[in-house]
């Protein structure tokens, strides 16, 4: 099936896949020493509630994240059992996006893009417009 024109070209790949954990900490040695995946350094994001790892394997992406407190959207989601959190889109332009996403009557969490980790920009839609998962649009800063 091919979208509609207008959502035509918003997505250029899959950015990454975030799975919830409960302890960075604890997690990472599975991935780094098992898996052989390079990590980059933890980052807190405040306003999300989370911490999080990005791994890499050559050029794919996991995110690890962990919640920063107990009102942590990801903490509510470790509880009912965790697992893979979310998809990341890599997008041109997150502004443009959302726009364009609005004007198809999609249900987004976040109608103004907003800082994501590691310097990118970020918007989530919301998991009831996805089929029941829950997507992240995610503009890596220039050069990046």
């Amino acid at each position: 099936m091919k979208p509609p024109e207008s959502l035509s070209g918003i997505v250029r790949g899959l950015h990454h896949v975030a799975i919830a954990v409960r302890s960075i900490d604890e997690a990472r040695a599975f991935w780094e020493c098992t898996l052989g995946m390079r990590a980059g350094e933890p980052e807190v994001i405040p306003d999300q509630g989370v911490r999080v790892l990005l791994l890499f394997a050559g050029e794919q992406r996991i995110e690890l994240v962990e919640p920063a407190g107990e009102n942590s959207p990801v903490t509510r989601f470790l509880e009912r059992g965790g697992g893979v959190h979310h998809l990341a889109w890599s997008v041109d332009d997150v502004a443009d996006a959302i726009r364009r996403l609005v004007a198809c009557d999609v249900r987004m969490i976040d109608r103004e893009p907003r800082p994501g980790a590691h310097g990118t920009t970020i918007a989530f839609l919301h998991p009831k417009a996805t089929g029941g998962v829950l997507m992240e649009l995610v503009e890596d800063q220039a050069g990046a």
